[in-house]
């Protein structure tokens, strides 16, 4: 999987994802803001009062005095506390709220990428950035801005304080922080690195483990659960490790703050202790620049601490970037052209020509047909021969090189792709539903239809006799993928739901060359009433509907060399011949049906 990277962004480029979602909450954000300052200024407050308690209570003796400063002090955290309630629960439900939008827009960027896009890439690495990435992203806007502002207040307000106090000794209290901001920045690109690097390795484990757990027929039915096993183990090793690394970082990051933050305390109180023994400064006014310097040492710690988590954010927020900006890959028209009412279905592709990549051969080359309203064309040809991707063009799931693909004579193009694709049915071979209910499956086709109408076009499909036999009917759970039902009820419940879409235009990857010939006789019926009066594209594997199309596209390399009927195109094209004679000899001569 492609590992493109965006250009590497400053630790705090992350904030120009989030800045824009968190305007709308700037007046939540202020109060919290307000709140946090009152906190930590009561916090700045209490040395002085541990001072005035040593220097004026304590030796003048007064009882009275200390009862005044405790009580006063219990009042002054009681308020502290109510306003650090209000502080969080704001913070909290800002970042709740904003992270929600951040997914949101994460998958929108996502949803409305074209089929191509997610091609190469695998599911559950693009999951794994709504869900862990963008939780990097809370904890940094939950718990670490507000930790930062917190602890920037503390560390100016206290170097403030301990130098009105005693300048000489805050140049002991600065000492530590030249070396602190150097092991912060060295160590802290190292967080960053590693950390997006644990991201992509954990982003591949999980990706393997979706796709395991949707293939699990597959795994044991070729006992591949132990090789799949020791799969995951490396991958999930390798994501250890890489963690391992991060934490020697971390640790080495926390280990030298730490050193230098109480090597400064040490040196506070060295020299405060030699001026107290002179009688050149209070046990009080020393007690009270100890608990500063200890605030500046925490101060240090933390937004030493804070530095390893916005690196990870910071990576996180990257690969973040690279969906959300990413530009798409299908360009929306400037001035959508609105088909006229109603849509007839005419189909046309001039010259077109497409290639899945720009260093890729042709798949299709020199395209010409017209389709017209309301007629049924096979395409036919051997695999890799372009009958997928000429159907996939008309709804527009990819672009051509050169030519056209027209809509009732527009370009699919200039038309929007909602507009387009609204006008569009498709039937795959393979139908995929959602692990929801069946009436959930069947209403995909037109949110809002009601019962009657979603059990008409059940009935119309042969599927509402089998539905009502679950013991929950339309409410009976299908599983993911559909997995409950067979392969024949999945079908059906597939041309229900195209039926109440009614579309225009019909897309068919011969949705019957799999079945049973119970199954197919009543996929076939259902088919019948959905192509009537629509025009229908069909990639036909079988006799039955080669024959029964009004026209023949004989595909070979990526180019049409014939079209016509089948009797036609049986007595004078080499191609189709072979085709037909290859499926024919597969038969065995026999009565039953034959692919083409």
């Amino acid at each position: 999987m492609s590992k493109k990277r965006y250009p590497p962004r400053q630790a705090w480029g992350f904030l120009r994802l989030l800045i824009p979602r968190l305007s709308p909450y700037k007046g939540a954000l202020a109060a919290a803001g307000v709140l946090l300052l009152l906190a930590t200024g009561i916090g700045l407050a209490f040395p002085l009062v541990v001072r005035e308690l040593l220097d004026s209570a304590f030796l003048a003796g007064d009882a009275s005095l200390l009862n005044r400063i405790a009580l006063g002090l219990l009042g002054l955290f009681a308020v502290q506390a109510v306003i650090n309630f209000g502080q969080s629960y704001l913070t909290a439900s800002t970042s709740e709220r904003v992270v929600a939008v951040l997914r949101q827009d994460l998958f929108k960027a996502l949803v409305y990428q074209p089929p191509g896009f997610f091609d190469t890439r695998r599911v559950g690495e693009l999951t794994s950035r709504i869900s862990s990435d963008t939780g990097l992203i809370q904890g940094v806007l939950r718990f670490g801005i507000p930790e930062l502002v917190r602890q920037g207040v503390f560390l100016i307000g206290a170097l403030i304080l301990v130098t009105v106090t005693h300048a000489h000794l805050t140049l002991a209290t600065l000492a530590a922080i030249p070396f602190t901001a150097l092991v912060g920045w060295i160590l802290g690109k190292r967080v960053r690195r590693l950390s997006t690097n644990i991201q992509d390795r954990l982003a591949e484990a999980v990706s393997r483990a979706e796709q395991v757990f949707t293939q699990i027929q597959v795994v044991q039915a070729f006992t591949r659960e132990g090789w799949e096993e020791e799969r995951f183990r490396g991958e999930v090793d390798a994501v250890r490790d890489e963690g391992l690394r991060r934490a020697v970082a971390r640790a080495g990051l926390a280990g030298a703050v730490t050193f230098s933050a109480f090597g400064a305390i040490v040196l506070v109180l060295w020299e405060g202790g030699r001026l107290v023994l002179e009688g050149a400064l209070t046990p009080g006014t020393l007690v009270a620049f100890l608990l500063y310097a200890v605030t500046i040492a925490g101060a240090i710690m933390s937004l030493a601490g804070f530095w390893g988590n916005l690196q990870e954010a910071a990576g996180a927020a990257e690969r973040i970037f690279e969906l959300i900006e990413r530009p798409p890959e299908l360009r929306a028209p400037e001035a959508p052209a609105i088909l006229s009412r109603p849509v007839r279905g005419e189909v046309m592709y001039e010259g077109v020509s497409f290639r899945y990549g720009p260093e890729l051969p042709l798949v299709l080359d020199g395209i010409e047909v017209e389709i017209g309203q309301g007629e049924r064309v096979a395409l036919v040809g051997s695999s890799g021969a372009g009958k997928s991707t000429m159907a996939s063009l008309i709804p527009r799931f990819y672009d051509v090189e050169n030519g056209e693909v027209r809509l009732d004579g527009v370009d699919v193009r200039r038309i929007g792709l909602q507009e387009l694709r609204s006008h569009i049915g498709i039937v795959p071979q393979e139908p995929m539903l959602f692990a929801g209910t069946i009436r959930e499956n069947l209403a995909y086709g037109r949110l809002g239809a009601s019962d009657l109408e979603i059990r008409e076009v059940a009935r119309m499909a042969h599927a509402h006799e089998f539905i009502t036999g679950f013991p929950d009917g339309y409410e009976q759970i299908v599983g993911e993928r559909g997995v409950t039902l067979s392969a024949g009820q999945r079908q059906r419940i597939a041309i229900a739901r195209v039926m109440l879409r009614k579309p225009a235009v019909l897309i068919l990857d011969e949705a019957s060359s799999s079945l049973d010939a119970e199954s197919e006789a009543l996929v076939q019926d259902a088919l019948d009433h959905l192509m009537a009066g629509r025009t229908t594209v069909v990639i036909a594997h079988r006799l039955s509907t080669v024959i029964r199309a009004d026209g023949i596209l004989v595909l070979d390399g990526g180019a049409i060399v014939d079209r016509g009927n089948h009797a036609e195109l049986l007595h004078r094209s080499e191609v189709y011949h072979r085709l037909y004679r290859r499926q024919f000899d597969d038969a065995l001569a026999s009565t039953r049906e034959v692919d083409i």
